[in-house]
């Protein structure tokens, strides 16, 4: 590190947005940056050391240990969590995640928090648990006076064959009925948006910007993923009834999805998408994303 760069702390440099952020502004190579860990001799921590990044040990739930690991910084990268350990919704958890980096920021005299939150369409969504605390954070932040960019992402692509959005033997099991349209990114693109962000404060400081790459739904995504994969996907959503037995907290969310997907669309929804692609030309729709990813089925 050479020391006369800004510095910047990237939270949750082990996840999915904070390792696309820390990739992204290794990568950009005009910064300092510190990726936090709770476990800074572990083996996700010596991956970072090894690709330039400094490690500084801290705990999202405890603002003084992230005092210290801002100490120092131009600016930091923000990301909390509604799940907990257990795989279940918390988001107790994480409104304390969320005030801590907050209050740390005022602390460490932050210049700039880009700090991902969730998709702003319509305020009958503050009704979903994890889009309420992720709220409450925004307006906190907000109060605090610290100078923000609230990057607001949809649906991530990359839970493609993973938990939220499984294919297997031949069937895609979306979060929606298959003609709503679900909004998705990339988690590539959450890092590019940020460095984007980090790179011109005077335009994104105040700012919330809503990052979608793409807007299908689950029908079209099979389709897509069938021409992929040159084999046939169909895809299907767990029956209301089950989701009251074994995921409840996840039928309001997909309510929401079914609300936002059918026409007539929300105007936002639209425009953010025009929007990223006007930020970002190259920001990945799903099938570039297939095709940069190699996904098979």
């Amino acid at each position: 590190m050479t020391g006369d760069r800004p510095r910047i702390v990237v939270c949750g440099a082990t996840g999915q947005q904070g390792g696309a952020v820390l990739d992204r502004l290794l990568a950009e190579d005009r910064y300092d940056v510190v990726g936090m860990s709770r476990d800074p001799d572990g083996a996700a921590a010596r991956r970072m050391r090894d690709r330039g990044a400094e490690v500084r040990a801290a705990d999202l739930a405890d603002t003084e240990s992230l005092r210290r690991a801002f100490e120092g910084a131009a600016g930091v990268f923000g990301v909390t969590t509604p799940m907990g350990p257990d795989g279940k919704l918390d988001t107790a958890a994480e409104r304390v995640q969320g005030l801590a980096i907050v209050d740390a920021c005022v602390a460490a005299g932050i210049q700039h928090l880009v700090l991902t939150t969730v998709l702003h369409v319509d305020d009958e969504s503050a009704t979903v648990p994890y889009i309420a605390s992720k709220r409450e954070i925004e307006a906190y932040a907000a109060a605090q006076g610290v100078p923000h960019t609230f990057l607001c992402p949809a649906s991530f692509m990359d839970e493609l064959g993973g938990e939220f959005l499984p294919v297997k033997r031949g069937t895609l099991t979306g979060q929606a009925d298959g003609d709503a349209k679900v909004p998705y990114v990339a988690c590539t693109d959450i890092g590019a948006f940020a460095a984007l962000a980090f790179a011109d404060p005077d335009q994104f400081v105040g700012r919330k910007l809503n990052v979608i790459g793409d807007f299908l739904s689950g029908d079209e995504l099979a389709e897509l993923l069938s021409e992929k994969t040159g084999r046939r996907i169909r895809h299907k959503v767990p029956p209301v009834l089950a989701m009251r037995v074994f995921a409840r907290e996840w039928i309001v969310l997909r309510r929401t999805f079914e609300g936002w997907g059918r026409p007539p669309y929300p105007d936002v929804m639209l425009e953010s998408l025009d929007e990223c692609r006007r930020l970002r030309p190259d920001t990945l729709d799903f099938a570039a994303y297939v095709d940069a990813t190699g996904f098979t089925a």
